[in-house]
């Protein structure tokens, strides 16, 4: 690809994104925001007109002064829809979304999964998924996918996911593109969370936020050695910092582990066997949101976060948490002013994980592919190009 086609691409995918932040936003206030000539702002609306990638939505009628009225931009909400997918090593759960987050259809299962048959069920709920919308109209957009373990979601590898026995580096985004008729975009499942919160959630967008995603379970493989394998609750955390999901150079960002804990204990240094009782145990569920709220002050006040999202079974099961938390993160800090950070549970319950895939997804469709690096990654308005390609065939 050519420098200048691709500098043609990337400020399409910069005008998209314009629009999409800022719906019945005008042309001439996106030339300005992306500070690029009007004419170069002209002919590429003219092409994402074309495509239906983008409707004019009336005139601005607040606009003051003389001369032609302002034509509002919006894009097109019937584009397509979206698929989030969440897999576990013993269930899995799907949605169907707009662009905008509205669920259209849900639907899961509890079967097991582990590596050799993750493609498999990759491919069935996205059967699924275009069952039911068929007859509808409406086109299937792509997916993404939320998994436990440490993913590359540039490359689509899982590196390790010990739940799903991948213990070396699996590349399942070239496994899913030789078999699935859909784009899959692979992430782990606590930074799925972090992408619906971005995605969907606009009014917290510009805050630097943290998500954790707990989930209560009979039996979670963790770590190789102690009793970690009868752990009763698996966590991890998303981090949010300037609107991008942090990765980390290895990514393992946002793995868990309490700063005191050891391999006899898992996560926590709470003793495995006295964690099989939890959430029902309400005595042990409040030592264990005790011993997260302050392992979590120190990282939220260390890197200065405004908010926390709990995610999962930790927004069924709530108990005490946003008040442990608050004095947590109260007592941790250092000034005599006032810490100003908002402890929420998220609005999309035990779908946190499968609505946050989806919002993954439409995050990467309007995101700006990067200049300097992460070439491999498709987004904005190539991911669009791919996605129309899979339609014509």
């Amino acid at each position: 690809m050519s420098d200048s086609n691709r500098l043609h691409r990337i400020n399409t995918s910069r005008i998209l994104r314009a629009i999409w932040l800022n719906p019945g936003i005008s042309r001439i206030k996106v030339a300005e925001m992306l500070d690029l000539d009007r004419s170069t702002v002209t002919k590429i609306m003219q092409v994402i007109l074309d495509r239906g990638l983008v409707v004019t939505a009336g005139k601005n009628t607040a606009q003051s002064g003389v001369g032609r009225r302002q034509i509002n931009l919006e894009v097109d909400e019937g584009i397509g829809v979206v698929l989030g997918v969440e897999v576990q090593d013993t269930r899995w759960s799907a949605v169907v979304t707009t662009i905008s987050g509205k669920v259209i259809s849900s639907f899961s299962g509890s079967e097991p999964t582990r590596k050799d048959g993750l493609v498999d069920r990759v491919i069935a709920i996205v059967a699924a998924a275009r069952a039911s919308i068929e007859g509808r109209g409406l086109f299937l957009l792509g997916a993404g996918l939320g998994l436990p373990g440490i993913v590359d979601p540039y490359t689509g590898t899982v590196i390790r996911s010990h739940s799903l026995g991948v213990y070396d580096p699996f590349d399942l985004r070239s496994a899913l593109t030789e078999r699935c008729d859909a784009y899959v975009i692979p992430e782990n499942d606590a930074n799925a969370c972090c992408w619906g919160e971005l995605a969907f959630d606009r009014a917290n967008r510009a805050r630097n936020f943290i998500t954790v995603l707990g989930e209560f379970r009979e039996n979670v493989p963790g770590l190789a050695t102690g009793n970690a394998a009868g752990h009763g609750i698996s966590l991890g955390t998303g981090i949010v910092v300037r609107e991008r999901v942090l990765h980390g150079d290895h990514f393992t960002v946002g793995e868990f582990r309490a700063m005191r804990a050891g391999p006899e204990t898992g996560q926590f240094t709470i003793p495995c066997d006295r964690l099989r009782s939890i959430p029902e145990n309400e005595k042990i569920l409040d030592e264990v949101y005790s011993e997260l709220s302050d392992n979590l002050a120190f990282l939220v006040n260390c890197t200065d976060l405004t908010r926390v999202v709990f995610a999962g079974d930790l927004a069924s099961h709530p108990g005490r948490l946003r008040e442990l938390c608050a004095k947590a993160v109260s007592r941790n800090w250092m000034y005599d002013f006032d810490r100003a950070i908002e402890i929420d549970f998220s609005a999309y319950g035990d779908r946190a994980v499968s609505i946050g895939a989806a919002g993954l997804f439409v995050e990467k469709l309007f995101s700006v592919p990067d200049m300097a690096d992460r070439f491999q990654e498709l987004v904005g308005y190539d991911l669009y190009e791919r996605v129309l390609e899979g339609k014509r065939r």
